[in-house]
Order: C-alpha cells, then sequence, then structure tokens
C-alpha cells in the first residue's frame, strides 16, 4: 500500500479552517495568503529537511518594496514544536488543526492591528526588524509617508540613507529612497508611488490585481 502524503493531509485540515475566512492557498504548495492588497499575511506550514512532518511561520509580507518573493517583514516562526508524522493520520490530523488554530489566531491579531494604515501607523513603528537600520527604516518611514507625517517619513529614510551594507541592492534601495522622498505633489504623490509600487510587487508575486486604498 502507498503510504499517505502528509502534506495532503496539512492542505486539507488547512483548508478546512481557513477557508471560511478567506485565508487562500498559494497555488498547492503549504503556504496559505491573507491577503490585505498593500500588506499579505503568510501562513506556511514549513518542512524540515530530512522529517515528515513541519512547524508553523506566520508573518507579514509589506507589498510597497519591488520584489519577486515573499518575504517576513514582521513574525515569523510561531513557539511551537515540530510536528513528527509518523503514520498515524488521525492524531496528525489534530496536531494540525491546533497549529491552524494558532496561526488563525495569529492572522486575526494581525488584520486588528492592520486595519488601516492609521490604526497600522503605531503597531509598525513598534516593531524590531531583523534588519533594523535598513528594512525597519523603510517600512516605518513608508507608513509615515502614507499617514502624512513628513517630518517623520524623513527621519526614518534619512537614517537608511546612512546605512553600510556591501550589496548592490542597498544601492538600489536607497534610489528608491530618494525618488519617494522627491517633493513633486506631496502627500498624494507619494501616495500615488506607493501604490505603483504595490501594484508591480502583488504582478511579480503573481497576486490578483486588487484596488489598493488608503483613504479609509
Amino acid at each position: 500500500m502507498t503510504p499517505p502524503d502528509y502534506s495532503k493531509i496539512i492542505n486539507k485540515t488547512a483548508k478546512k479552517i481557513f477557508t471560511p475566512y478567506g485565508i487562500k492557498q498559494k497555488g498547492k504548495s503549504r503556504i496559505w495568503l491573507d491577503d490585505k492588497g498593500w500588506c499579505t499575511t503568510v501562513i506556511e506550514f514549513q518542512p524540515f529537511t530530512g522529517r515528515q512532518g513541519t512547524t508553523l511561520n506566520v508573518g507579514i509580507n509589506f507589498n510597497w518594496h519591488e520584489q519577486i518573493y515573499f518575504s517576513f517583514d514582521i513574525g515569523s516562526r510561531l513557539d511551537v514544536d515540530f510536528i513528527e508524522y509518523d503514520g498515524n493520520e488521525d492524531r496528525f490530523s489534530k496536531e494540525i488543526e491546533k497549529l491552524c488554530d494558532l496561526a488563525l489566531n495569529k492572522v486575526l491579531e494581525y488584520r486588528e492591528s492592520l486595519q488601516n494604515i492609521h490604526k497600522a501607523k503605531p503597531f509598525i513603528l513598534s516593531q524590531i526588524y531583523t534588519s533594523e537600520d535598513i528594512w525597519g527604516n523603510y517600512h516605518k518611514g513608508t507608513i509615515c509617508g502614507l499617514t502624512n507625517n513628513v517630518v517623520e517619513q524623513n527621519e526614518y529614510y534619512q537614517k537608511l540613507l546612512q546605512a553600510d551594507h556591501s550589496g548592490e541592492w542597498l544601492n538600489e534601495l536607497k534610489d528608491h529612497v530618494n525618488f519617494l522622498m522627491a517633493d513633486s505633489g506631496g502627500h498624494h504623490k507619494f501616495i500615488v508611488k506607493i501604490i505603483e509600487i504595490i501594484r508591480k510587487t502583488r504582478a511579480l508575486k503573481k497576486l490578483p490585481e486588487m484596488e489598493i486604498n488608503f483613504t479609509d
């Protein structure tokens, strides 16, 4: 008898729990997305090499930086043990249900914190990022710009411009930040620039077209 595919058990359980909340599977992967347009909460049932089973990552990916991949800008690994698949489907399904419930609670928590950009601002500013001097300043500067806090926006962006790294990608990011700081139409123009970046990023990530509205 062919042994069952434990990934199918994960996705079947996740579909049952996540679908009523509008959380969608990314293709046929073990990644599920709660898509808000300008940001996406990513749920990943992460495997370990050489082991059958999963652990759980949940985090927010901002779509206001042009990139083809999903990253965990806020959040990542939850404090859970690796769930090993030992051939007992019922036991494994029950353990996966517990992981899904944890993931769902985290998604709902993020939804509450990111209801709109004005509510999102203190939440985003309170975070400590993996690369605080670069990506922390970029995300903080961007949310300040979107909420029309130009002085704060420029303070964070200027800190990023002073950051040092050997990678060419940082020079490209600095050019991008200088473009965002250019005063050519004020707050409205800044929003237009960010929305255009989000549209391009969503296309790169193969996310569906969605109206991006920062006025709510």
